[in-house]
């Protein structure tokens, strides 16, 4: 069967159920990779991580015997032609759960072709949950709860042992991108894209380094580079799969120890789970609800001046401004800087946090649609749970930069 292997977020090449599938299944293949709106709309830093991510799979794919073409077209417009002309008989690819990403597969999917798709994405398939999406709970404590009582999690699959080849031939550098990064003087160097820069970084963090047993006391901090994990760049591109973070866990704690910070972990993998989720659960409502009301034009003119000196590092507020800083000029910002500095803007500053939330898209390496949505929705309070989530950021400054050295490198050293 000539087929493509459509290349999403699922640039690895172990445990990726969609590219077994498509090795033992087609005769000669090609892989394609095509821009995606949140792709366009990335600045330097996130624009760079993916596509040192999709080179280094193209590389590894090549060298396997494969064929891959990188194109700056959208998959709705070049795949279609491509199997027009060359006669295509089967699409391969990894299904996604956020508005957008549905999108693009339905433009895929009414193809004449045989459709392969793949729920591959997160640490527990969809299948596997102990209740129906559109039953799934609307707090992450039920979900949890539910989900520990049958855990069902698939262990990590070997690479394939052949690449099907293509017979055809391509225009040499069917693509070359260009990316005009900024000044990269405080990026962590450690943050590369790739599936070995990310099976790496697990293994520093978890064995090398030790930091797995103590990541619970350790993973609120902001200034050090193993304070968390930082696997998420690596999960938000499909470089590094959750079930090889869960096996290397379960490892660790029959090997080494199992605490509270082992199970934290895997805890921030449910909750990652859970707002991939609820995105299929809530599809667009995630982002429209809270909008029926329309408000006046005064308003918006004065929330967009807010917004504007938020983004620009400008609110006034030191804690704030210094994790705008650090996001602006790096591309990363802590779990803790994000949950403040959301705060701040829906709370605060009484400001639309879809914006927000489209900012860090913008922004972050790591931007992960699900992940993203959900917890913006969270932290506005308007998501799973309504509670008032409102940070006093001063007293978040106290508790978690107590001597003020983040502050001061931020917006000292800017």
């Amino acid at each position: 069967m000539k087929s493509i292997y459509w290349v999403r977020n699922d640039l690895r090449w172990l445990d990726n159920k969609t590219l077994l599938s498509f090795c033992s299944q087609a005769s000669t293949g090609v892989f394609i990779w095509c821009e995606t709106d949140s792709f366009r709309r990335a600045t330097a830093f996130r624009r760079k991580f993916i596509i040192d991510s999709v080179i280094a799979f193209k590389n590894k794919i090549e060298s396997s015997g494969g064929t891959f073409i990188i194109t700056d077209h959208k998959s709705v417009d070049f795949i279609p032609q491509f199997v027009v002309k060359h006669q295509i008989e089967g699409v391969f690819y990894t299904s996604e759960c956020a508005t957008e990403e549905i999108a693009e597969q339905n433009g895929i999917d009414h193809l004449p072709v045989k459709i392969f798709k793949c729920d591959q994405a997160s640490l527990i398939h969809a299948s596997d949950l102990p209740m129906t999406i559109a039953n799934l709970p609307e707090q992450f404590t039920s979900f949890r709860k539910k989900i520990e009582q049958d855990l069902k999690i698939h262990l990590p699959l070997a690479g394939p042992q052949r690449i099907p080849a293509w017979p055809e031939e391509f225009p040499e550098g069917t693509l070359r991108y260009r990316i005009e990064t900024e000044d990269q003087k405080y990026i962590h160097p450690e943050i590369h894209g790739g599936e070995q820069n990310g099976l790496d970084r697990l293994k520093e963090y978890v064995w090398d380094q030790d930091r797995l047993k103590i990541y619970k006391e350790t993973r609120n901090g902001m200034l050090e580079w193993n304070d968390s994990s930082k696997l998420s760049p690596w999960l938000s591109v499909g470089a590094l799969s959750p079930r090889t973070i869960y096996q290397n866990i379960k490892k660790y704690e029959t090997e080494v120890a199992k605490n509270d910070s082992t199970y934290w972990l895997f805890f921030e993998l449910l909750w990652r789970d859970y707002f991939r989720f609820i995105s299929l659960k809530w599809g667009s409502r995630l982002f429209t609800d809270m909008h029926a009301k329309k408000k006046p034009n005064g308003i918006i003119l004065k929330e967009k001046r807010q917004f504007e000196l938020w983004a620009s590092a400008q609110s006034g507020d030191d804690f704030v401004d210094a994790n705008m800083q650090e996001l602006n000029q790096t591309g990363w910002m802590s779990n803790r800087g994000r949950q403040n500095v959301a705060s701040y803007l829906a709370k605060t500053m009484q400001v639309n946090w879809v914006w927000g939330a489209e900012y860090f898209e913008q922004k972050l390496i790591d931007y992960d649609a699900s992940s993203n949505r959900g917890n913006w929705a969270y932290l506005a309070g308007v998501g799973q749970d309504s509670r008032d989530r409102s940070f006093n950021t001063q007293r978040q400054a106290a508790m978690y930069d107590a001597g003020g050295e983040y502050r001061r490198k931020w917006l000292v050293d800017s």
